[in-house]
């Protein structure tokens, strides 16, 4: 029987003040290639969740950011049984604005800003990684929460 493998993934969903979440298409020659997810990737040995979180947003976007900028959201775990992989996924959320990534092509083929429902739309139609939806409507309602998109 092969063996299954747990994944530690920590992942940032990232707003701006339109309040519209930034999603990166998978690059086409990758495992789910064309999917679309949020910013984030494997931790290395020794790393830190925020650490591996911040490490990866600067590699996946070149947003660099200070630790105090993430904000924790919750740790979600997704099971790929056909990979035979369960993947741990400590997630955080920041608010940048006035910037556009600028993304990698090994890495991805394409970027863009969604709306909630258009992210629910992409899931339900199997064009996200599984549970991206999920995870942009916890951060999402956790910044509400402390005052996102409030008037001022």
């Amino acid at each position: 029987m092969k063996k299954t493998k747990i994944h530690v993934v920590p992942c940032v969903v990232i707003f701006n003040k339109e309040r519209k979440v930034l999603l990166m298409k998978r690059a086409s020659n990758k495992r789910n290639g064309g999917k679309w997810e949020i910013p984030g990737g494997s931790l290395r040995y020794g790393e830190s969740p925020r650490s591996g979180a911040i490490r990866e947003l600067k590699e996946e976007t070149g947003f660099k950011l200070s630790p105090l900028e993430l904000i924790p959201v919750d740790t979600f775990g997704f099971i790929y049984p056909e990979m035979r992989v369960e993947f741990i996924i400590p997630l955080y959320t920041t608010v940048i604005e006035g910037k556009d990534p600028v993304i990698r092509p090994d890495e991805h083929d394409d970027w863009g800003w969604f709306s909630l429902d258009q992210v629910r739309e992409m899931e339900l139609t199997d064009r996200t990684m599984k549970g991206v939806y999920t995870m942009v409507a916890a951060a999402k309602k956790l910044l509400e929460g402390m005052g996102f998109g409030s008037a001022k």
